[in-house]
Protein backbone atom coordinates (compact mmCIF):
# COMPACT_ATOMS: atom_id res chain seq x y z
CA UNK A 1 0.00 0.00 0.00
CA UNK A 2 1.62 3.61 -1.24
CA UNK A 3 1.16 6.34 1.09
CA UNK A 4 -1.27 7.96 -0.99
CA UNK A 5 -3.65 4.75 -0.73
CA UNK A 6 -2.65 5.01 3.19
CA UNK A 7 -3.45 8.50 3.49
CA UNK A 8 -7.37 7.94 1.81
CA UNK A 9 -7.80 4.97 3.94
CA UNK A 10 -6.79 6.63 6.86
CA UNK A 11 -8.99 9.67 6.65
CA UNK A 12 -12.08 7.92 5.59
CA UNK A 13 -11.42 6.02 8.95
CA UNK A 14 -11.35 9.22 11.17
CA UNK A 15 -14.15 10.68 9.10
CA UNK A 16 -16.45 7.20 9.75
CA UNK A 17 -15.42 7.77 13.40
CA UNK A 18 -16.74 11.08 12.92
CA UNK A 19 -19.80 10.02 10.99
CA UNK A 20 -20.72 7.51 14.12
CA UNK A 21 -20.50 9.73 16.99
CA UNK A 22 -22.18 12.49 15.56
CA UNK A 23 -24.78 9.84 14.32
CA UNK A 24 -24.38 8.33 17.88
CA UNK A 25 -24.77 11.64 20.25
CA UNK A 26 -28.05 12.80 17.91
CA UNK A 27 -29.82 9.63 18.28
CA UNK A 28 -29.11 9.27 22.10
CA UNK A 29 -30.53 12.78 22.62
CA UNK A 30 -33.56 12.37 20.86
CA UNK A 31 -33.84 9.05 22.20
CA UNK A 32 -33.31 10.64 25.51
CA UNK A 33 -36.06 13.18 23.71
CA UNK A 34 -38.71 10.40 23.62
CA UNK A 35 -38.49 8.94 26.59
CA UNK A 36 -38.69 12.29 28.64
CA UNK A 37 -41.99 12.98 26.27
CA UNK A 38 -42.96 8.99 27.13
CA UNK A 39 -43.44 8.69 23.30
CA UNK A 40 -43.03 5.10 23.57
CA UNK A 41 -43.19 3.94 19.94
CA UNK A 42 -40.57 7.25 18.88
CA UNK A 43 -38.38 5.89 21.72
CA UNK A 44 -38.02 2.13 20.87
CA UNK A 45 -37.73 3.10 16.97
CA UNK A 46 -34.46 5.44 18.02
CA UNK A 47 -33.25 2.80 20.34
CA UNK A 48 -33.33 -0.18 17.88
CA UNK A 49 -31.72 2.50 15.59
CA UNK A 50 -28.68 2.87 17.81
CA UNK A 51 -28.39 -1.13 18.71
CA UNK A 52 -28.25 -1.00 14.61
CA UNK A 53 -25.80 2.08 14.74
CA UNK A 54 -23.39 0.53 17.16
CA UNK A 55 -23.82 -2.83 14.96
CA UNK A 56 -23.04 -1.80 12.09
CA UNK A 57 -20.02 0.22 12.98
CA UNK A 58 -18.02 -2.70 15.29
CA UNK A 59 -18.87 -5.02 12.52
CA UNK A 60 -17.78 -3.42 9.37
CA UNK A 61 -15.28 -0.60 10.85
CA UNK A 62 -14.00 -2.55 13.41
CA UNK A 63 -13.95 -6.09 12.87
CA UNK A 64 -13.65 -6.20 8.91
CA UNK A 65 -12.51 -2.78 8.46
CA UNK A 66 -14.50 -1.80 5.50
CA UNK A 67 -15.16 1.68 6.89
CA UNK A 68 -16.53 2.78 3.47
CA UNK A 69 -19.24 0.43 3.48
CA UNK A 70 -20.17 1.96 6.76
CA UNK A 71 -20.77 4.95 5.70
CA UNK A 72 -22.88 4.15 3.07
CA UNK A 73 -24.52 1.48 5.61
CA UNK A 74 -25.27 4.22 7.89
CA UNK A 75 -26.57 6.59 6.10
CA UNK A 76 -29.06 4.65 4.36
CA UNK A 77 -30.13 3.02 7.40
CA UNK A 78 -30.62 6.10 8.81
CA UNK A 79 -33.26 7.47 6.14
CA UNK A 80 -34.60 4.84 5.69
CA UNK A 81 -35.66 4.84 9.66
CA UNK A 82 -36.92 8.28 9.36
CA UNK A 83 -39.39 7.50 6.46
CA UNK A 84 -40.72 3.99 8.71
CA UNK A 85 -41.11 6.79 11.17
CA UNK A 86 -43.38 8.98 8.41
CA UNK A 87 -45.11 6.11 7.55
CA UNK A 88 -45.95 3.67 10.05
CA UNK A 89 -44.89 5.44 13.44
CA UNK A 90 -45.29 9.02 13.68
CA UNK A 91 -45.62 11.37 10.60
CA UNK A 92 -44.58 14.87 12.17
CA UNK A 93 -42.94 18.02 10.61
CA UNK A 94 -39.85 17.26 13.48
CA UNK A 95 -38.95 14.19 11.62
CA UNK A 96 -38.59 15.97 8.61
CA UNK A 97 -36.28 18.64 10.41
CA UNK A 98 -33.86 15.57 10.88
CA UNK A 99 -33.60 15.20 6.97
CA UNK A 100 -31.47 18.62 7.03
CA UNK A 101 -29.45 16.91 10.02
CA UNK A 102 -28.73 13.60 7.47
CA UNK A 103 -28.18 15.18 4.74
CA UNK A 104 -25.09 16.96 6.79
CA UNK A 105 -24.35 13.62 8.25
CA UNK A 106 -24.16 12.46 4.12
CA UNK A 107 -21.55 15.21 3.13
CA UNK A 108 -19.30 14.50 6.11
CA UNK A 109 -17.08 11.35 3.67
CA UNK A 110 -17.13 13.78 0.75
CA UNK A 111 -18.50 11.29 -2.03
CA UNK A 112 -20.72 12.19 -4.48
CA UNK A 113 -22.82 8.94 -4.94
CA UNK A 114 -23.37 9.04 -1.16
CA UNK A 115 -23.91 12.06 -1.29
CA UNK A 116 -26.24 12.04 -3.95
CA UNK A 117 -28.00 8.69 -2.59
CA UNK A 118 -28.68 10.40 0.75
CA UNK A 119 -30.08 13.61 -0.71
CA UNK A 120 -32.03 11.64 -2.32
CA UNK A 121 -33.84 9.64 0.15
CA UNK A 122 -34.11 12.85 2.03
CA UNK A 123 -36.63 14.18 -1.42
CA UNK A 124 -38.53 11.04 -1.00
CA UNK A 125 -38.92 11.40 2.63
CA UNK A 126 -40.32 14.98 2.30
CA UNK A 127 -42.98 13.67 -0.26
CA UNK A 128 -44.05 10.64 1.50
CA UNK A 129 -44.53 13.52 5.08
CA UNK A 130 -46.38 15.75 2.19
CA UNK A 131 -48.75 13.54 0.69
CA UNK A 132 -49.54 10.99 3.96
CA UNK A 133 -52.27 12.18 6.73
CA UNK A 134 -50.50 13.92 9.57
CA UNK A 135 -51.48 15.00 13.03
CA UNK A 136 -50.13 18.50 12.15
CA UNK A 137 -51.20 17.94 8.30
CA UNK A 138 -51.72 21.73 8.05
CA UNK A 139 -48.47 22.47 9.24
CA UNK A 140 -47.17 19.75 6.76
CA UNK A 141 -48.66 21.67 3.70
CA UNK A 142 -47.66 25.01 4.61
CA UNK A 143 -44.06 23.92 5.40
CA UNK A 144 -42.84 20.81 3.70
CA UNK A 145 -42.62 22.82 0.31
CA UNK A 146 -40.61 25.48 1.60
CA UNK A 147 -38.38 22.85 3.75
CA UNK A 148 -37.91 20.98 0.42
CA UNK A 149 -36.63 24.30 -1.32
CA UNK A 150 -34.34 24.73 1.63
CA UNK A 151 -33.27 21.56 1.56
CA UNK A 152 -32.16 21.29 -2.38
CA UNK A 153 -30.61 24.85 -1.97
CA UNK A 154 -28.62 23.43 1.14
CA UNK A 155 -27.72 20.39 -1.29
CA UNK A 156 -26.81 22.38 -3.83
CA UNK A 157 -24.41 24.26 -1.65
CA UNK A 158 -23.00 21.28 0.09
CA UNK A 159 -22.55 20.01 -3.43
CA UNK A 160 -20.52 22.83 -4.10
CA UNK A 161 -18.51 22.44 -0.84
CA UNK A 162 -18.09 18.42 -1.33
CA UNK A 163 -16.65 20.12 -5.07
CA UNK A 164 -14.21 22.14 -3.56
CA UNK A 165 -13.28 19.90 -1.16
CA UNK A 166 -12.49 16.93 -3.40
CA UNK A 167 -10.61 19.42 -6.23
CA UNK A 168 -8.46 21.16 -3.27
CA UNK A 169 -7.75 17.17 -1.99
CA UNK A 170 -6.73 15.84 -5.36
CA UNK A 171 -4.40 19.07 -5.61
CA UNK A 172 -2.90 18.31 -2.09
CA UNK A 173 -2.88 14.71 -2.49
CA UNK A 174 -1.20 15.33 -5.80
CA UNK A 175 0.89 17.77 -4.22
CA UNK A 176 2.27 15.38 -1.54
CA UNK A 177 2.81 11.96 -3.92
CA UNK A 178 5.25 14.55 -6.26
CA UNK A 179 6.99 15.27 -3.24
CA UNK A 180 6.78 12.12 -1.56
CA UNK A 181 7.96 10.88 -5.56
CA UNK A 182 10.83 13.91 -4.86
CA UNK A 183 11.90 12.65 -1.85
CA UNK A 184 12.15 9.37 -3.00
CA UNK A 185 13.85 10.09 -6.03
CA UNK A 186 16.50 12.26 -4.11
CA UNK A 187 16.65 9.62 -1.11
CA UNK A 188 16.98 6.61 -4.31
CA UNK A 189 19.88 9.20 -5.51
CA UNK A 190 21.03 9.55 -2.21
CA UNK A 191 21.99 6.18 -1.07
CA UNK A 192 22.91 5.66 -4.85
CA UNK A 193 25.79 8.22 -4.44
CA UNK A 194 26.57 7.12 -0.49
CA UNK A 195 26.63 3.45 -1.96
CA UNK A 196 29.08 4.63 -4.77
CA UNK A 197 30.98 6.53 -2.00
CA UNK A 198 31.05 3.68 0.44
CA UNK A 199 32.32 1.40 -2.63
CA UNK A 200 34.73 4.47 -3.67
CA UNK A 201 35.85 3.89 0.29
CA UNK A 202 36.18 0.18 -0.01
CA UNK A 203 38.10 0.51 -2.81
CA UNK A 204 40.79 2.74 -1.38
CA UNK A 205 40.50 0.63 1.48
CA UNK A 206 41.54 -2.58 -0.63
CA UNK A 207 44.28 -0.63 -2.94
CA UNK A 208 45.63 0.60 1.12
CA UNK A 209 45.90 -2.94 1.99
CA UNK A 210 47.59 -4.28 -1.19
CA UNK A 211 50.14 -1.71 -0.69
CA UNK A 212 50.15 -2.59 2.88
CA UNK A 213 51.03 -6.30 1.48
CA UNK A 214 53.36 -5.41 -1.03
CA UNK A 215 55.24 -2.71 1.10
CA UNK A 216 55.60 -5.55 3.64
CA UNK A 217 56.79 -7.27 1.05
CA UNK A 218 59.23 -4.94 -0.34
CA UNK A 219 60.13 -4.37 3.58
CA UNK A 220 61.02 -8.12 3.86
CA UNK A 221 63.32 -7.67 0.29
CA UNK A 222 64.89 -4.76 1.82
CA UNK A 223 65.81 -6.73 4.55
CA UNK A 224 67.24 -9.80 2.55
CA UNK A 225 68.98 -7.14 0.07
CA UNK A 226 70.72 -5.68 3.21
CA UNK A 227 71.56 -9.15 4.61
CA UNK A 228 72.85 -10.24 1.39
CA UNK A 229 75.01 -7.12 0.87
CA UNK A 230 76.17 -7.57 4.23
CA UNK A 231 77.34 -11.12 2.97
CA UNK A 232 78.36 -9.58 0.07
CA UNK A 233 80.58 -7.08 1.39
CA UNK A 234 81.84 -10.15 3.81
CA UNK A 235 82.99 -12.24 0.60
CA UNK A 236 84.81 -9.16 -1.04
CA UNK A 237 86.51 -8.71 2.44
CA UNK A 238 87.53 -12.17 2.13
CA UNK A 239 88.57 -11.76 -1.24
CA UNK A 240 90.51 -8.31 -0.62
CA UNK A 241 91.77 -11.10 2.11
CA UNK A 242 93.37 -13.72 -0.50
CA UNK A 243 94.33 -10.81 -2.71
CA UNK A 244 96.67 -9.78 -0.04
CA UNK A 245 97.95 -13.27 -0.09
CA UNK A 246 98.51 -13.11 -3.59
CA UNK A 247 100.29 -10.24 -3.21
CA UNK A 248 102.39 -11.85 -0.58
CA UNK A 249 102.41 -15.16 -3.22
CA UNK A 250 103.76 -12.79 -6.12
CA UNK A 251 106.51 -10.82 -3.90
CA UNK A 252 107.64 -13.98 -2.75
CA UNK A 253 108.01 -15.54 -6.31
CA UNK A 254 109.83 -12.28 -7.29
CA UNK A 255 112.20 -13.35 -4.57
CA UNK A 256 112.75 -16.48 -5.65
CA UNK A 257 112.91 -15.08 -9.25
CA UNK A 258 115.34 -12.67 -7.97
CA UNK A 259 117.18 -15.58 -5.85
CA UNK A 260 117.16 -17.41 -9.17
CA UNK A 261 118.76 -14.63 -11.05
CA UNK A 262 121.88 -14.36 -8.79
CA UNK A 263 122.00 -18.11 -8.62
CA UNK A 264 122.42 -18.26 -12.31
CA UNK A 265 125.05 -15.75 -12.33
CA UNK A 266 127.00 -17.48 -9.87
CA UNK A 267 127.11 -20.47 -11.86
CA UNK A 268 128.22 -18.12 -14.24
CA UNK A 269 130.94 -17.43 -12.50
CA UNK A 270 131.60 -21.40 -11.50
CA UNK A 271 131.42 -22.34 -15.20
CA UNK A 272 134.74 -20.01 -15.90
CA UNK A 273 136.48 -21.62 -12.95
CA UNK A 274 136.60 -24.68 -15.32
CA UNK A 275 137.92 -27.95 -14.27
CA UNK A 276 139.45 -26.40 -10.93
CA UNK A 277 136.17 -25.36 -9.60
CA UNK A 278 134.56 -29.18 -10.02
CA UNK A 279 134.07 -29.89 -6.19
CA UNK A 280 132.74 -26.68 -6.12
CA UNK A 281 130.71 -26.79 -8.57
CA UNK A 282 129.33 -30.93 -6.78
CA UNK A 283 128.48 -28.26 -3.72
CA UNK A 284 127.12 -25.74 -5.95
CA UNK A 285 125.02 -28.59 -7.88
CA UNK A 286 123.75 -30.04 -4.48
CA UNK A 287 122.39 -26.31 -3.63
CA UNK A 288 121.14 -25.99 -7.05
CA UNK A 289 118.70 -29.25 -5.91
CA UNK A 290 118.21 -27.97 -2.42
CA UNK A 291 116.88 -24.48 -4.41
CA UNK A 292 114.73 -26.64 -6.67
CA UNK A 293 113.01 -28.21 -3.82
CA UNK A 294 112.78 -24.90 -2.97
CA UNK A 295 111.28 -23.98 -6.00
CA UNK A 296 108.96 -26.98 -5.74
CA UNK A 297 107.08 -25.91 -2.49
CA UNK A 298 107.79 -22.14 -4.24
CA UNK A 299 104.96 -23.63 -7.54
CA UNK A 300 103.14 -25.55 -4.78
CA UNK A 301 102.19 -22.19 -2.87
CA UNK A 302 101.35 -20.46 -6.30
CA UNK A 303 98.97 -23.07 -7.30
CA UNK A 304 96.99 -22.80 -3.63
CA UNK A 305 97.23 -19.04 -4.89
CA UNK A 306 96.33 -19.43 -8.16
CA UNK A 307 92.97 -21.15 -7.07
CA UNK A 308 92.09 -18.09 -5.35
CA UNK A 309 93.30 -15.31 -7.48
CA UNK A 310 90.97 -16.58 -10.23
CA UNK A 311 90.31 -13.20 -11.29
CA UNK A 312 93.64 -12.55 -12.79
CA UNK A 313 93.83 -15.40 -15.51
CA UNK A 314 94.92 -13.23 -18.24
CA UNK A 315 97.89 -11.65 -16.70
CA UNK A 316 98.82 -15.78 -15.47
CA UNK A 317 98.12 -16.64 -18.67
CA UNK A 318 100.89 -13.90 -19.76
CA UNK A 319 103.24 -15.40 -17.19
CA UNK A 320 102.03 -18.80 -18.10
CA UNK A 321 103.20 -17.70 -21.89
CA UNK A 322 106.71 -16.38 -20.95
CA UNK A 323 107.56 -19.08 -18.62
CA UNK A 324 106.50 -21.77 -22.00
CA UNK A 325 108.89 -19.51 -24.22
CA UNK A 326 111.43 -19.39 -21.09
CA UNK A 327 111.39 -23.28 -20.27
CA UNK A 328 111.37 -24.01 -24.51
CA UNK A 329 114.50 -21.75 -24.33
CA UNK A 330 116.05 -23.15 -21.40
CA UNK A 331 115.10 -27.14 -23.13
CA UNK A 332 116.87 -25.79 -26.64
CA UNK A 333 120.09 -24.95 -24.56
CA UNK A 334 120.14 -27.68 -22.59
CA UNK A 335 119.70 -30.17 -25.64
CA UNK A 336 122.82 -28.02 -26.68
CA UNK A 337 124.60 -28.60 -23.30
CA UNK A 338 124.39 -32.48 -24.14
CA UNK A 339 124.57 -34.78 -20.93
CA UNK A 340 126.06 -31.48 -18.84
CA UNK A 341 122.76 -29.70 -19.16
CA UNK A 342 120.61 -32.89 -18.54
CA UNK A 343 119.34 -31.71 -15.20
CA UNK A 344 118.61 -28.32 -16.74
CA UNK A 345 116.27 -30.00 -19.87
CA UNK A 346 114.35 -31.82 -16.37
CA UNK A 347 114.03 -28.90 -14.77
CA UNK A 348 112.92 -27.00 -17.67
CA UNK A 349 110.51 -29.87 -18.77
CA UNK A 350 109.19 -29.74 -15.43
CA UNK A 351 108.66 -25.99 -15.96
CA UNK A 352 106.96 -26.15 -19.09
CA UNK A 353 104.93 -28.51 -17.49
CA UNK A 354 103.85 -26.53 -14.24
CA UNK A 355 103.14 -23.49 -16.71
CA UNK A 356 100.78 -26.04 -18.90
CA UNK A 357 98.87 -27.00 -16.01
CA UNK A 358 98.64 -23.42 -14.75
CA UNK A 359 96.99 -22.68 -18.11
CA UNK A 360 95.18 -25.23 -17.33
CA UNK A 361 94.28 -24.56 -13.72
CA UNK A 362 93.32 -21.23 -15.21
CA UNK A 363 90.57 -22.65 -17.39
CA UNK A 364 89.26 -25.15 -15.51
CA UNK A 365 90.13 -24.19 -11.82
CA UNK A 366 87.39 -25.92 -9.54
CA UNK A 367 87.55 -29.45 -12.13
CA UNK A 368 91.47 -29.91 -12.69
CA UNK A 369 92.53 -29.05 -9.20
CA UNK A 370 93.57 -32.36 -8.27
CA UNK A 371 95.41 -33.30 -11.93
CA UNK A 372 96.93 -30.26 -10.84
CA UNK A 373 98.34 -31.42 -6.70
CA UNK A 374 99.12 -34.82 -8.60
CA UNK A 375 101.53 -33.02 -11.43
CA UNK A 376 102.85 -31.14 -8.88
CA UNK A 377 103.34 -34.36 -6.57
CA UNK A 378 104.82 -35.73 -9.75
CA UNK A 379 107.40 -32.70 -10.47
CA UNK A 380 108.62 -33.08 -7.04
CA UNK A 381 109.33 -36.75 -7.74
CA UNK A 382 111.50 -35.76 -10.73
CA UNK A 383 113.10 -33.01 -9.07
CA UNK A 384 114.34 -35.21 -6.46
CA UNK A 385 114.94 -37.76 -9.20
CA UNK A 386 117.12 -34.93 -10.61
CA UNK A 387 118.75 -34.09 -7.76
CA UNK A 388 120.15 -37.79 -7.14
CA UNK A 389 121.02 -37.80 -10.96
CA UNK A 390 123.24 -34.61 -10.52
CA UNK A 391 124.96 -35.68 -7.32
CA UNK A 392 125.64 -38.91 -9.53
CA UNK A 393 126.87 -36.11 -12.11
CA UNK A 394 129.16 -34.69 -9.61
CA UNK A 395 130.96 -37.77 -8.64
CA UNK A 396 132.22 -37.75 -12.08
CA UNK A 397 132.33 -34.22 -12.73
CA UNK A 398 136.12 -34.40 -14.06
CA UNK A 399 134.51 -34.67 -18.19
CA UNK A 400 132.12 -31.82 -16.79
CA UNK A 401 134.11 -29.13 -17.09
CA UNK A 402 133.86 -28.77 -21.29
CA UNK A 403 130.39 -28.70 -20.69
CA UNK A 404 130.24 -25.97 -18.17
CA UNK A 405 131.45 -23.43 -20.83
CA UNK A 406 129.00 -24.12 -23.45
CA UNK A 407 126.52 -23.72 -20.58
CA UNK A 408 127.54 -20.66 -19.47
CA UNK A 409 126.39 -19.18 -22.85
CA UNK A 410 123.20 -21.33 -21.54
CA UNK A 411 123.08 -19.48 -18.44
CA UNK A 412 123.72 -15.72 -19.68
CA UNK A 413 120.08 -16.60 -21.60
CA UNK A 414 118.50 -17.75 -18.82
CA UNK A 415 119.42 -15.05 -16.76
CA UNK A 416 118.16 -12.96 -19.60
CA UNK A 417 114.87 -15.00 -18.91
CA UNK A 418 114.19 -14.48 -15.36
CA UNK A 419 114.76 -10.89 -15.34
CA UNK A 420 112.59 -10.55 -18.27
CA UNK A 421 109.78 -13.78 -15.45
CA UNK A 422 110.79 -10.91 -12.64
CA UNK A 423 109.61 -7.89 -14.42
CA UNK A 424 106.29 -10.17 -15.25
CA UNK A 425 105.91 -10.85 -11.83
CA UNK A 426 106.58 -7.34 -10.64
CA UNK A 427 103.61 -6.24 -13.07
CA UNK A 428 101.14 -9.09 -11.21
CA UNK A 429 102.12 -7.86 -8.32
CA UNK A 430 101.12 -3.96 -8.81
CA UNK A 431 97.87 -5.48 -10.42
CA UNK A 432 97.15 -7.61 -7.36
CA UNK A 433 98.01 -4.46 -4.82
CA UNK A 434 94.83 -2.60 -6.98
CA UNK A 435 92.65 -5.15 -6.66
CA UNK A 436 92.77 -5.35 -3.47
CA UNK A 437 92.53 -1.42 -3.16
CA UNK A 438 89.58 -1.69 -4.89
CA UNK A 439 88.08 -4.79 -3.41
CA UNK A 440 88.47 -2.97 -0.36
CA UNK A 441 86.56 0.47 -1.71
CA UNK A 442 83.87 -2.09 -2.88
CA UNK A 443 83.25 -3.13 0.53
CA UNK A 444 82.95 -0.07 1.68
CA UNK A 445 80.39 0.82 -0.72
CA UNK A 446 78.46 -2.51 -0.05
CA UNK A 447 78.26 -1.19 4.15
CA UNK A 448 76.83 1.90 2.57
CA UNK A 449 74.47 0.51 0.54
CA UNK A 450 73.47 -1.83 3.51
CA UNK A 451 72.60 1.42 5.42
CA UNK A 452 71.45 3.22 2.86
CA UNK A 453 68.61 -0.63 2.66
CA UNK A 454 68.53 -0.44 6.57
CA UNK A 455 66.96 3.30 6.21
CA UNK A 456 65.31 2.14 3.71
CA UNK A 457 63.31 -0.38 5.32
CA UNK A 458 62.84 1.97 8.43
CA UNK A 459 61.27 4.88 5.64
CA UNK A 460 58.87 1.61 4.40
CA UNK A 461 57.87 1.07 8.17
CA UNK A 462 56.80 4.16 8.92
CA UNK A 463 54.98 4.64 5.26
CA UNK A 464 53.00 1.39 6.26
CA UNK A 465 52.46 2.90 9.32
CA UNK A 466 50.88 5.65 8.02
CA UNK A 467 48.88 3.54 5.53
CA UNK A 468 47.31 1.82 8.63
CA UNK A 469 46.25 5.03 10.26
CA UNK A 470 44.57 5.58 6.76
CA UNK A 471 42.94 2.48 6.58
CA UNK A 472 41.47 2.84 9.86
CA UNK A 473 40.50 6.19 9.18
CA UNK A 474 38.61 5.39 5.88
CA UNK A 475 37.30 2.26 7.63
CA UNK A 476 35.63 4.74 10.55
CA UNK A 477 34.10 7.11 6.91
CA UNK A 478 32.39 4.24 5.79
CA UNK A 479 30.98 2.99 8.98
CA UNK A 480 29.93 7.36 10.01
CA UNK A 481 28.51 6.68 6.09
CA UNK A 482 26.08 4.00 6.39
CA UNK A 483 25.15 5.52 9.59
CA UNK A 484 24.24 8.63 8.36
CA UNK A 485 22.24 6.86 5.07
CA UNK A 486 20.62 4.70 8.01
CA UNK A 487 19.44 8.01 9.71
CA UNK A 488 18.46 9.76 6.43
CA UNK A 489 16.20 6.79 5.78
CA UNK A 490 14.91 6.63 9.22
CA UNK A 491 14.46 10.59 8.83
CA UNK A 492 11.97 9.92 5.57
CA UNK A 493 10.54 7.57 6.78
CA UNK A 494 9.41 9.57 9.96
CA UNK A 495 8.44 12.46 7.31
CA UNK A 496 6.48 10.02 5.72
CA UNK A 497 4.61 8.84 8.71
CA UNK A 498 3.98 12.00 9.80
CA UNK A 499 2.24 13.22 6.42
CA UNK A 500 0.23 9.85 6.93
Amino acid sequence: MDIITQLKADNMRKKSLLMFITLLVALLVIFAAYLYKQEAGMAVLYGVEIVVLLALYFALGRAMKKFRLFSYASVIISYLFRIYAILFVQNSFSVNILFFFLLAYAALQFENVLFFIGAGLGIAGFLASYWLPAADAGLIHNLVPTAVLCYVLTAILLYAMIYLHQNLMDSFLLSIKKTIQTMEDQGAAYRQEMAAIIDRVSNVNDNIQTNLHAQNEMKSAVHEISKGSVTQSEQIAQIAGHAGDTVQSMEFLTQMSGELTNESLEAQETAKSGEKAVENLTLEISDVVDTIMELNNTFTVLTQKVEETNTFTDSIKQITEQTNLLALNASIEAARAGEAGRGFSIVADEIRRLAETTHETTEKINHNLADLNQSNAAARDKLELSSTQILTTAESSQNVTTYFRKLLKTLNGQVEKFKEFDTLSKKVTEKAHGVEGASSELAAIIQETSASLEEMSATIESLTNDHHTIAETLNEAAVQAEQFRAKTEKMQKKFADQII
